[in-house]
């Protein structure tokens, strides 16, 4: 890292992290880094709230009251709330570890996911983890937003947080059974469709074919024709044709333009095509089409 790591940990202190994310509802109470040498020891104390520590550098004994583990660069172990714990040195080196303290609870126990995490979270037992997730990364990541203050840092932090907590579950539960279902936006061809709308939307005021839609969405003509078919019952002409007539009823009605100005919008080479259309269509002119909605 090319910046103070001391002054980055003290100006991450010092940030209010109160927050919501997802169903979770996180307070940070401390989130700093430990860096010490020699002899030392932290004696036996417990905390309301979890606390994860990643070490970065060197290695110390962790001391449950029931039993005891080495911790050492390149892994992690978080205590649970009301967890008695102690930490000592092994080998009096330097020793660095970044430490995170927050209450975390959940506010929607609806969300399978975030309850599953949570739960997780709750049954972990206290021992050293292999940080296979690079969360150490995180951590750094986090200062190093502190440290420089960018624009959207505050954010930043507040989603590396939620991040490293999940990458942490995810690492606890590696070897255990889980089964869950997220939910799903779409069937395929939905999402399909709703992107060919969209793309035929957005260039409306080309000349869009079924080709062109098919070497945006990286598919052949005759898969864009059977997605339209299938969905809407038109060919695909039929319904770009559709798409235009609507982009073409949306300006009369809601804009100023002349009639000539919206045939140029929607791709037409003149006014009497887009006339021809918009009266093939819809069964009279553009400009009758306005008056009868003026009118109305």
């Amino acid at each position: 890292m090319k910046f103070d790591i001391a002054k980055a940990s003290k100006k991450l202190s010092q940030l209010n992290l109160k927050f919501s994310k997802g169903s979770f509802d996180i307070e940070m109470f401390w989130f700093r880094v430990m860096t010490v040498e020699g002899q030392w020891n932290i004696a036996r104390h417990t905390h309301s709230a979890y606390e994860f520590h990643f070490v970065a550098d060197g290695m110390s004994i962790v001391k449950m009251d029931t039993y005891e583990f080495k911790i050492g660069k390149g892994e992690f172990y978080i205590t649970k709330p009301g967890e008695y714990h102690e930490q000592t040195n092994v080998d009096g080196n330097k020793y660095v570890e970044y430490c995170m303290n927050c209450h975390v609870s959940l506010n929607n126990e609806n969300n399978i996911e975030d309850l599953i995490i949570y739960k997780f979270l709750n049954d972990n037992k206290c021992k050293a983890y292999n940080d296979y997730n690079g969360i150490i990364n995180l951590f750094e990541k986090v200062l190093s937003c502190a440290y420089y203050e960018k624009i959207g840092y505050y954010n930043q932090i507040q989603l590396y947080i939620l991040l490293i907590m999940i990458s942490s579950v995810q690492v606890i539960s590696r070897n255990k059974e889980y089964n869950y279902e997220v939910p799903v936006k779409h069937k395929k061809d939905d999402y399909r469709f709703t992107q060919i709308t969209q793309y035929i939307f957005d260039n409306i005021g080309n000349k869009v074919s079924a080709k062109d839609i098919a070497d945006y969405m990286y598919l052949s003509e005759k898969q864009i024709n059977r997605i339209i078919k299938k969905k809407t019952d038109l060919s695909t002409k039929q319904y770009i044709n559709k798409i235009k007539l609507k982009k073409a009823k949306d300006l009369l009605k809601n804009t100023d333009l002349l009639v000539k100005e919206i045939s140029e919008q929607l791709g037409f080479s003149s006014e009497y095509y887009f006339s021809q259309f918009f009266k093939r269509e819809e069964g009279y002119p553009p400009g009758i089409f306005r008056i009868n909605i003026i009118n109305f």
